[in-house]
């Protein structure tokens, strides 16, 4: 599935799901990757940023970095995730997405 798409007449490369107004379909061009939108010649959105790093995976990050932390400090996972505002589940989960292992195993005793 493409993630990102072109318009041909503005010459800009957007995220799916980009706040900006809506081209019409025969002046876009799909790609599943940055690098090659912007080696046919067009350039990333000021809105969407698909240049950046997405904001939803950035706050994966530091949720996991922050569970971590509180982990090697002896907090068990359902008092990091009480701390972080989040359930312990949705916590195994950020983890397991992020490191492949579960928290436990990623912060040995």
């Amino acid at each position: 599935m493409s993630t990102l798409y072109a318009v041909r007449t503005t010459g800009i490369v957007c995220r799916v799901g980009c706040a900006s107004r809506a081209p019409r379909p025969e002046n876009i061009v799909w790609f599943d990757e940055l690098t090659p939108a912007l080696a046919a010649g067009f350039r990333p959105c000021r809105r969407c940023r698909p240049d950046a790093e997405h904001p939803q995976q950035v706050f994966r990050a530091d949720i996991v970095r922050q569970a971590l932390a509180y982990l090697r400090l002896g907090l068990s996972v359902e008092e990091a995730a009480e701390r972080l505002h989040i359930s312990d589940r949705h916590l195994r989960r950020l983890v397991r997405q992020e490191l492949g292992v579960s928290p436990r195993e990623a912060v040995p005793a």
